[in-house]
């Protein structure tokens, strides 16, 4: 998410703002049947761990971002802009790749189904849409083996085949747990750069922000500032405090 310098970066302390861009964390379907073993073991896999065997705060999501950022934290200049963008972009990647490990698990744990014509018993189970569901099997059947793994997923995997009681519909749930870790790393990186864009304007010609943000047109700019304004907000907002659970 995106701050400015602040002077502490617990959530509970309010942060102090300068003057340049920061990364900082503030503070049953009729007819769909899911094999009973595999929810009991489910459910008692996330009573037994408080939800999941990897776990992850607002500040993991950070040094997630500081992954691709080389530690870097702090961003104010326009080639600064650049190497965010590039930083995203890297990030982004990273997330697709547990995405798709996701979309494996949840596929193999459908085939619990007694009926394979809908995603919602595993959605239900796995506390998620039967949208996200779908789309992440689809993208992990037209991806390659390599496209699958990266060293986060094979420790989560490593996890998983170490416990006691393991099943697909576990796998799926300790790896959506990743996924989402990335994607909130993600999200701190677009923060930080649209941040950064605003911060530009007036210093900088639009064009050369735009360029340097990886879009098209200035246009292309302000779209992309407001649409990322109506979702997360501008700094400070609490939409922008990452939560592995919702």
């Amino acid at each position: 998410m995106i701050r400015r310098d602040a002077t502490s970066t617990t959530d509970d302390t309010p942060p102090v703002w300068c003057h340049h861009c920061s990364m900082t964390v503030p503070g049953s379907e009729m007819g769909l049947k899911l094999n009973s073993a595999w929810v009991d073991d489910l459910r008692w896999h996330r009573d037994q761990y408080r939800q999941s065997r990897f776990q992850w705060t607002s500040s993991d999501a950070l040094l997630a971002a500081t992954e691709f950022t080389r530690g870097r934290q702090s961003f104010t200049t326009l080639s600064e802009l650049r190497e965010l963008s590039q930083a995203r972009r890297s990030a982004a990647a990273y997330a697709t790749v547990c995405q798709r490990a996701f979309g494996e698990a949840a596929r193999h744990a459908r085939r619990g189904l007694e009926t394979t014509t809908s995603w919602s018993a595993v959605a239900r189970e796995l506390d998620t849409t039967v949208v996200t569901c779908s789309a992440s099997s689809h993208f992990s059947i037209w991806s390659q083996a390599h496209e699958r793994t990266n060293p986060q997923v094979a420790r989560v995997q490593k996890i998983v085949d170490g416990l006691y009681f393991s099943n697909p519909l576990i796998r799926a749930w300790e790896l959506k747990q990743l996924w989402d870790l990335y994607a909130a790393a993600e999200d701190i990186l677009e923060d930080t750069l649209v941040d950064l864009a605003v911060e530009l304007d007036g210093f900088r010609r639009a064009d050369d922000i735009a360029q340097a943000a990886d879009v098209r047109t200035v246009a292309g700019l302000g779209h992309r500032i407001k649409s990322q304004r109506a979702q997360r907000g501008a700094i400070g907002d609490p939409r922008r405090t990452p939560h592995q659970y919702s």
